[in-house]
């Protein structure tokens, strides 16, 4: 196994947490059958993608002891924007912190796969450019696209905003926190539309007056079968990351989806629960910003001290991926 990516900074900005129950109590909803997190993070008024993204990534270069100017790539992993594109979050982030014109700002929209994937995008650009450092920034602003009045929305209830960012680096000689070693994924296209804003786009580009135009649907597809979809896509790509670099896993992070897709992928890892990292009770499901969450629980606990599985997932794609503690 080679050295991998040096992951060397970590940075959160999550705005304060709210009782699930109680918020959509609050707007009229049942919450007897509720079995989610018991918290949900809710964005402030002036709390926006670009804004949450800016702090995290901020933090993030103080704690790698780095500086804007070393940057060579952003990479923005989340789905939320301030303004639809070909508005950029990347580079509106890079702009605000300063990152210099000679960089390049990408952005990407997989949803919760968006830092594992974003892990892999940084890997083979620095590999490509012969080192350096670049940024993963994923920051979201959803939760007002969910109706907590609607029990048919109740998978969406604990979707929280808020920003998680790393810095990561090849080459370049600074103490890593730990390292990426890479990733294997699976899609389902099948699944794609699940979750669903159903307008704004070509097909329906406006609301009619009494329906919500940001609002998320969900798909009235069976549970037990999306469920057993989702359990054959992670195992897929479980089976191929083991293939690939031959370890067994002694924690595991991964999105905080709903309590029950931890479950899962708890029993399909064989890791007790103590060894996987759980933060949505706390914080809700930050999307992709969950597994940065949990790394940096894990670094904060003197836990990244074995193989770290790296488990994340959208409907139609899903991924398992490595991280070790640093090489030396």
């Amino acid at each position: 196994m080679n050295s991998g990516l040096d992951i060397l900074g970590i940075g959160l900005d999550i705005p304060p947490a709210r009782d699930t129950r109680e918020l959509c109590r609050s707007v009229g909803a049942d919450t007897t059958d509720f079995r989610g997190w018991n918290n949900v993070c809710i964005a402030r008024e002036e709390e926006h993608p670009s804004t949450m993204g800016t702090a995290a990534l901020r933090a993030a270069l103080d704690d790698a002891g780095a500086s804007a100017a070393d940057l060579g790539i952003v990479v923005s992993a989340g789905m939320s924007r301030d303004y639809l594109p070909s508005w950029s979050l990347s580079t509106e982030i890079m702009k605000a912190v300063g990152i210099p014109s000679s960089a390049l700002g990408i952005d990407l929209t997989l949803g919760c796969l968006g830092t594992l994937a974003a892990l892999n995008v940084a890997l083979g650009w620095l590999t490509v450019a012969g080192g350096g450092y670049a940024a993963i920034v994923t920051a979201e602003r959803w939760a007002y696209t969910v109706d907590r009045s609607l029990t048919t929305t109740m998978a969406l209830w604990a979707h929280s905003d808020g920003a998680g960012a790393l810095v990561v680096g090849l080459g370049t000689g600074d103490r890593a926190l730990a390292a990426y070693q890479g990733a294997e994924f699976v899609s389902a296209p099948e699944l794609n539309g699940r979750v669903l804003i159903k307008y704004g786009g070509t097909r329906f580009p406006l609301a009619p007056p009494d329906v919500g135009a940001n609002n998320r649907l969900v798909s009235p597809d069976p549970l037990r079968e999306v469920r057993e979809k989702y359990l054959e896509c992670y195992g897929a790509a479980l089976t191929a990351l083991s293939k690939r670099f031959g370890v067994v896993p002694a924690r595991l992070i991964c999105n905080q989806i709903a309590p029950g897709i931890v479950r899962m992928l708890t029993q399909l890892t064989g890791l007790p629960e103590s060894s996987v990292v759980i933060s949505g009770h706390d914080l809700g499901h930050i999307a992709s910003a969950d597994v940065i969450v949990g790394l940096d629980r894990l670094r904060r606990a003197g836990q990244i001290d074995g193989p770290v599985a790296v488990a994340s997932g959208t409907p139609h794609s899903f991924g398992f991926g490595l991280i070790t503690p640093p090489a030396g």
